[in-house]
């Protein structure tokens, strides 16, 4: 999926400050120390036409540039291309001048043919990518990715060694971000030699950015990135040498870091208030682009009911929920959107804009349930709160259980808890009454998450819909000769109408938590994205 369901990053660590040498300052002493860190899920491919995980797109982020790139604090700036272009032919139009020192790390330079080669392989259906959509706004993908067209037909033009043009069929306010985290060349002699080999092990990894993949294949638990000497910026990458190891618990994480055996990591769930005792100047909660909530099966009787929807957002105390439940710096859902993505025409919170409140009321929570009752023609009301096997979930989802109860004593809710992945699959073929799922997304624009509800929503698996929602999806998506402040009052619109009619119900955006060493600096965590550890530096 272009998007990720769960909230998983890997994490770079910084090793432990030695003093050698009369007169050495810290800078030298610390020069070839070693970052350790942990991943919660293996590497799987380092080919960028392949990238499907969480653990691949991490790494990728790390040994690959595109044209643009984040910085350490999330903001889109220059890599491969010489500026930020403004686009042209009403938005649709991107043509880059290339740097002319960046190299692959076997010495050849990057090219604006190692782009166009790129884009045109992953869309190409004869190397079935499950990434192919993520250039779905290019001109020609559509005919391109179904074989009616020849890839030369794609929207990407090279118009000479250092020049590339991109042509999309529409305008996409949003369009940098892409680029920036989803548009990565290939080394085209590297992969005329190895074939289906690229991007698979270290020994077939190819880099233009600042560290290479070495010792790890798809199911190594460990691997490590060693500083690429050919990366045009090679001189402020200060961490020679990362390693990572798989670590999937937050408890073992906090041990390891406990021990000193990582420098930094992430944690979750009831940990996180352990940590902040225990590691006061070295815990760093950040928020994170990422929202929960309930999706409802608009295909059952019982939960496809307006006013039932309703009696459970009323009863969640989302405060509550965030601070005495989660207990991870996560924070109450204001609507469907991430606080901090977005300000609208007067710099406010793009949900300053959003009116109604998903309030928690108990009066009104009654009140709705007993029109449930009406309607539905039965005194007592039950359906199953599918959810992930996490302690997280299972406890928002015990929560949501208890507050039911204060609403009515005929209101039952059961919990079932099941792994990530069969929870997916049941989502998938609507074996489901309602459920819990985060959602996160690669550009800061409201569109991604107002799609969880839109009729070709990626992850509408109920498939609600409403006319009056997706006329303003619609709206929202005509980007021609569309003002950034008309785009906001219209996603303001829909997520409004989407806490009226409780398509999803929103229940809290998360919190990012890392366990960090005090001992470096440069090393942040991006609303949206990853870390990049070529920031990172010893204090």
């Amino acid at each position: 999926m272009k998007r990720s369901l769960l909230l998983s990053l890997g994490i770079l660590t910084a090793g432990t400050l030695l003093l050698s040498g009369c007169g050495q300052n810290k800078a030298d002493s610390n020069k070839n120390k070693t970052f350790k860190t942990t991943a919660q899920t293996n590497v799987i491919t380092v080919d960028p036409n392949r990238a499907t995980d969480i653990g691949s797109n991490l790494a990728i982020n790390q040994v690959l540039e595109g044209l643009y790139k984040q910085n350490n604090q999330g903001k889109i700036v220059p890599s491969i291309a010489t500026k930020i272009v403004k686009p042209t032919s009403h938005g649709t139009v991107y043509t880059f001048n290339l740097r002319k020192d960046a190299k692959w790390n076997d010495g050849s330079r990057v090219t604006a043919q190692d782009f166009a080669a790129s884009f045109r392989r992953q869309v190409d259906p004869k190397t079935k990518s499950q990434r192919a959509q993520h250039l779905a706004d290019f001109a020609g993908y559509q005919q391109v990715s179904t074989g009616k067209a020849p890839t030369s037909q794609l929207g990407v033009k090279v118009l000479g060694k250092y020049k590339l043009q991109i042509r999309l069929s529409h305008a996409v306010p949003y369009y940098n971000y892409v680029i920036a985290t989803q548009l990565y060349p290939i080394n085209r002699k590297d992969l005329a030699k190895w074939g289906s080999q690229y991007g698979q092990n270290s020994a077939h990894a190819s880099s233009d950015g600042a560290y290479e993949i070495k010792n790890w294949n798809s199911s190594s638990d460990t691997w490590n990135l060693v500083k690429n000497k050919d990366y045009y910026n090679a001189g402020k990458v200060s961490i020679r040498k990362i390693n990572f190891q798989v670590v999937k618990t937050p408890q073992t994480s906090l041990q390891l870091f406990k021990s000193g055996d990582l420098d930094e990591t992430q944690i979750s769930g009831s940990l996180v208030s352990d940590a902040k005792r225990q590691f006061k100047k070295e815990v760093v909660v950040n928020k994170y682009g990422q929202v929960a909530f309930i999706p409802w099966n608009n295909y059952h009787k019982t939960t496809r009911n307006l006013n039932l929807r309703r009696a459970i957002s009323y009863s969640l105390d989302r405060q509550s929920l965030a601070k005495n439940v989660l207990k991870d710096g996560s924070i109450a859902a204001q609507s469907v959107v991430p606080e901090g993505e977005v300000k609208d025409a007067g710099g406010k919170d793009f949900n300053a804009g959003v009116t109604p409140k998903l309030a928690y009321n108990l009066t009104k929570a009654r009140h709705y349930f007993a029109l449930a009752q009406q309607q539905l023609g039965k005194k007592k009301i039950s359906f199953q709160l599918l959810t992930a096997d996490t302690d997280a979930y299972k406890a928002v989802a015990e929560y949501i259980q208890a507050q039911a109860k204060k609403v009515s004593p005929d209101l039952n809710v059961s919990v079932r808890s099941i792994p990530l992945e069969q929870e997916i699959s049941d989502f998938t073929n609507h074996k489901f009454e309602a459920g819990t799922l985060g959602w996160s997304t690669d550009f800061p624009d409201p569109i991604d998450y107002l799609n969880l509800a839109a009729k070709d929503g990626t992850i509408n698996f109920t498939e609600w819909t409403n006319a009056k929602y997706q006329s303003l999806i619609n709206k929202i998506n005509d980007t021609a000769d569309q003002k950034p402040a008309q785009r906001v009052k219209l996603q303001q619109q829909a997520a409004s109408l989407l806490n009226q009619l409780q398509g999803v119900t929103p229940l809290y955006q998360y919190a990012s938590v890392h366990l960090r060493t005090n001992k470096v600096t440069g090393l942040d965590y991006p609303l949206i994205g990853y870390q990049k550890y070529e920031y990172a530096k010893w204090k």
